[in-house]
């Protein structure tokens, strides 16, 4: 714990924002809130950015196939789209993850199960758009015709079924991001985050917590407990999930609305 003079009084962390030079406050271990701050954008955002990326190396393929195939495969990934939709992904995440968590207990296991429990929970949702919109674009005349001069399934897809969602696949990259940030954010206020923590004791001689990672679910989780006598603690950390997602989710929009100008 760093304790530091203010005049002649003696002040110890967490340093509310602006006392003693740091601008957003400090952590229960004097660390620098605003500095923890830009640097978790790196860490939340990737994270974020490689569970999308497995949700759609999974559903995209399987979509495709499902809808241009149809049969026992459509039915499937009906059935699994519908299995991981009736309930809610926090309660079926969080409870994967909960049980998961004797087996790995921290460390880097943990935060690759963390990534991958995430992943493959959105993945069934995606499929079965893709499955749609694959279903829709078969139908047109020049997929029609392509499959009538003899054009090989995975050529007809590649060339003529791909370029065309390319569009609607740009529209649901962020809109998933945005939704990904936000069951990381919901998650780790239940205490489920992909790094660990330490026990402080402050000054007055309670026992608070501090988080390892600076991951922004994982500083928002963390000092939930603390709203009331260190507000800024976990109102930045929420403020930045917030701020992140609504951009994600605007930038969303503004793809949709141009695509549709263009169609």
């Amino acid at each position: 714990m760093l304790l530091q003079m203010e005049g002649r009084r003696l002040v110890a962390p967490p340093y509310q924002p602006g006392q003693l030079g740091y601008v957003l406050g400090s952590d229960f271990l004097g660390r620098d809130y605003w500095s923890r701050l830009v640097y978790g954008a790196r860490i939340t955002v990737g994270l974020a950015l490689m569970i999308n990326l497995i949700r759609f190396a999974l559903a995209l393929p399987v979509g495709l196939q499902a809808g241009w195939r149809r049969g026992w495969l459509a039915r499937a990934e009906q059935a699994a789209a519908a299995g991981f939709g009736s309930l809610p992904a926090l309660v079926l995440v969080y409870i994967v993850l909960r049980g998961l968590w004797p087996f790995f207990l921290g460390g880097n296991a943990w935060m690759v199960a963390y990534v991958l429990v995430l992943g493959l929970a959105g993945a069934p949702r995606i499929a079965e758009q893709v499955r749609r919109r694959t279903e829709e674009i078969a139908l047109m005349p020049h997929v029609e015709a392509a499959q009538a001069l003899g054009a090989r399934p995975a050529r007809i897809l590649r060339r003529h079924v791909l370029p065309i969602m390319r569009a609607d696949l740009l529209v649901m990259a962020p809109s998933e991001m945005a939704w990904v940030l936000m069951i990381m954010a919901q998650l780790a206020v239940f205490g489920v985050h992909p790094g660990g923590a330490v026990q402080v004791e402050t000054i007055s001689g309670n026992i608070a917590v501090a988080e390892y990672l600076p991951e922004w679910g994982q500083m928002l989780g963390t000092n939930i407990p603390y709203l009331l006598s260190y507000p800024w603690l976990p109102f930045y950390p929420g403020l930045a999930i917030g701020l992140t997602a609504a951009g994600f989710h605007l930038l969303a929009e503004g793809l949709r609305e141009r695509d549709l100008m263009v169609r």
